[in-house]
Parts: structure tokens; C-alpha cells; sequence
């Protein structure tokens, strides 16, 4: 795609299919898997994070977690399971446990025994609201970088904007939920498959972006700023994670960000 009025053609394409049935490959299979792992997550009364005493300081006194981009995690295999470039970097997460019983591996990750402390936390605490954090750990004050509660608010954002003569794409939280994590070595679920639109079998991409970021390997190599890889067992984690998508009002196509026929550098924050 080049320019404005091929945009246009595949919009206008799209809208002619509304209310046609997709059946996919993998869609269904997703969705299951999805669900099961909010419910599981849902089970928990309590959930818990190992933190330093200074970080729970903040939490307190900023009443706020600091989530993660999905591409940071310690997990140096986690982020390839994500297998479409539009999605590689739209999820943040804060890591909880469901066991109160720490391993002492993850004091050394988390905190130590002279100011590591273990904080217990209910689901229904967290509000949908984020803001992106700069290099240096600063907030982000940007207004165009702004995150909007959901679609319906950026694009009122939007439209109020353009009536000034601004064009902007504004940030949305697109999905917001807890999800318990699954372990295992061979279970590997793709994003990205193919569907077929209604009875004319018409061959389309199908997405399922919220399956990224719940499924760990029983094993792999973990890393830590500063400090050395090792091969860790992660299933004594027992993890639940806040798992936050951020969007962007824009076009997509072929894993770019398009406006006015210009392919957009894509915004990339880590925390």
C-alpha cells in the first residue's frame, strides 16, 4: 500500500463484510484457552509480588505498580511466541504468585533477605488507568502519548483534535485483565492464523493478539539487568499476571503502522 486511495479501497472493503461469519483455524482454540486462564486467575484471593523495601515505598506512597513492556521480561524466550510484529510490543505486565511461599531463587531475583519484602495484593485494587514511563523512570507528560481508558475515548480525543486542525492517534487501553500463566515445553499457540469468510470460503487473517504473553516453557534461561543468566525452572513461580494492551488509533498493514499512505515508526515504550 502507497498511498491514501488504496487506504480507502481496503476500508471500504472491510465495512462490506460486516456481519459475514469468519470461520478460522485457531480462533475458537484461542478464545478457550484465553478464558481458562482469566478464570483460573480469578480463583485467587490474594495474589503476591516480591519487591525491595524502597519499591514498596513508592507503591505506597504513588499508589501505583509499574508494569513491564512484554519484550522486557526475564524470560529471554517468552516474546518469540509472539509471532505477528503488530503485537510484539502492545503488552505490559506486572508478575504476582498465587503462593505465599517464596523460593528462596526468587529473593535473589526480586529482593534479598536484608530488604526484600512480600506484599499481598486483591485483583479488584487495580484501576484502567496507565501512563507510559520515560528512559529514565520520569512519567511520560506528553499529551499525545496520553492512554485513554478505552477505544470509545481516544477516538472522542481524536475527533475533538481534528476539529482544531490536529491530527493525532491517540493510546487506548484495549485489554485489561489477570491471567494465571500455563507451563509447557511443546504448547506454542499462534497469534496470527487463517480464517475463511462466510460461505464464499474467502481466505483472510485471523488475530487472537490476547493469547500473547500467558504461556511459559517449564524451563529456559532468565536474565536480569546486570546480573547473569541462568537456566531457571519457572514453573515455581506460580505466577498470575496484570497483563495491560495498549493500542494506538492507526491503519495496520502487513505488521506496519500506516497514515496517509506513510509507514509510522512505531512507539516503543519500556515501562
Amino acid at each position: 500500500m502507497n498511498n491514501q486511495k488504496e487506504l480507502e479501497e481496503v476500508w471500504e472493503a472491510t465495512k462490506s463484510l460486516e456481519g459475514t461469519v469468519i470461520y478460522g483455524d485457531n480462533i475458537a482454540e484461542n478464545l478457550q484457552f484465553i478464558h481458562k486462564s482469566k478464570e483460573l486467575a480469578k480463583k485467587h484471593e490474594w495474589l503476591y509480588h516480591c519487591t525491595t523495601v524502597s519499591a514498596l515505598k513508592s507503591i505506597l506512597k504513588n499508589r501505583e505498580f509499574w508494569l513491564s513492556n512484554l519484550k522486557c521480561v526475564n524470560d529471554m524466550e517468552e516474546t518469540e511466541r509472539i509471532d505477528v510484529p503488530e503485537y510484539e510490543n502492545k503488552y505490559y505486565v506486572c508478575c504476582f504468585t498465587y503462593d505465599a511461599q517464596i523460593p528462596d531463587i526468587h529473593w535473589k531475583e526480586y529482593g534479598s533477605e536484608y530488604d526484600g519484602v512480600l506484599i499481598g495484593i486483591k485483583t479488584n485494587w487495580f484501576l484502567r488507568k496507565a501512563m507510559f514511563m520515560c528512559s529514565d523512570n520520569s512519567k511520560c507528560n506528553d499529551e499525545f502519548m496520553t492512554i485513554m481508558k478505552n477505544d470509545n475515548e481516544a477516538l472522542r480525543m481524536k475527533i475533538t483534535e481534528q476539529k482544531k486542525g490536529r491530527i493525532i492517534n491517540p493510546f487506548y487501553i484495549n485489554s485489561f485483565d489477570f491471567y494465571q500463566i500455563k507451563y509447557d515445553d511443546e504448547l506454542f499457540k499462534n497469534i496470527s492464523g487463517i480464517g475463511y469468510l462466510g460461505e464464499n470460503g474467502i481466505q483472510v487473517r485471523t488475530l487472537t493478539p490476547e493469547i500473547g504473553g500467558i504461556i511459559k516453557a517449564t524451563h529456559g534461561m532468565c536474565r536480569r539487568f546486570g546480573e547473569e543468566s541462568y537456566d531457571k525452572d519457572w514453573t515455581t513461580e506460580k505466577e498470575v499476571r496484570l497483563k495491560v494492551g495498549i493500542q494506538q488509533l492507526e491503519i495496520f498493514a502487513n505488521g506496519y503502522k500506516i497514515h496517509d499512505g506513510q509507514i509510522l515508526k512505531t512507539v516503543f515504550f519500556l515501562k
